[in-house]
C-alpha cells in the first residue's frame, strides 16, 4: 500500500478534507475615522481572483488604531452580514458555509463625544476556507 493511501486509511476523511483547505489574506488600507454619527464603510478586501468555490471555514482580522479606542465601533461584513468587532484582533465562525470568494468589508464609527479622529493603520482579514462541501454552520459561533 502507498504510503498516501496509507495515511489516508489512518487518519480517516480527515486528511482528505484538510487537503481541499487554504486561505487566503487581504489588505484593508489606512482608513481615518472622524467622530460623526455616519459610518465608514472601507474598500472592499478581495480574495484571490483565482480562488474558485470554497467556502469559508473561519475568518481573523486584525488593524491597529491610533487614536481614541475607547468609542470606536468597527464591524465585518460580507454582503448583509455583519459580525460586530469588539477587538482590534480576533476570529469567528459566523461566516462559516458562505462563499469564500466574496470580498469583506470593515465598517467603523466614532461616536461623537469619543474625539475628533482615530486612524486605522495595518488593517488584514485572513481567511480559511474548504473546497467541496460546505461546512455545517456553527450557531453559537461568536
Amino acid at each position: 500500500m502507498s504510503l498516501a493511501l496509507a495515511m489516508c486509511a489512518t487518519l480517516g476523511t480527515s486528511a482528505a478534507v484538510a487537503a481541499a483547505a487554504g486561505s487566503w489574506v487581504g489588505a484593508l488600507p489606512r482608513q481615518v475615522v472622524v467622530a460623526s454619527q455616519r459610518a465608514l464603510s472601507s474598500d472592499p478586501v478581495m480574495p484571490p481572483a483565482h480562488l474558485g468555490q470554497a467556502s469559508v471555514t473561519r475568518v481573523a482580522w486584525r488593524f491597529d488604531v491610533e487614536g481614541p479606542v475607547q468609542g470606536l465601533e468597527a464591524r465585518l461584513c460580507q454582503a448583509e452580514l455583519c459580525v460586530v468587532l469588539d477587538a482590534t484582533h480576533g476570529s469567528t465562525r459566523r461566516f462559516a458555509g458562505r462563499d469564500a470568494a466574496q470580498p469583506l468589508r470593515f465598517w467603523f464609527r466614532l461616536r461623537p463625544q469619543s474625539g475628533a479622529r482615530a486612524v486605522i493603520s495595518r488593517g488584514q482579514v485572513m481567511v480559511d476556507f474548504a473546497r467541496g462541501t460546505p461546512p455545517p454552520r456553527d450557531k453559537k459561533a461568536k
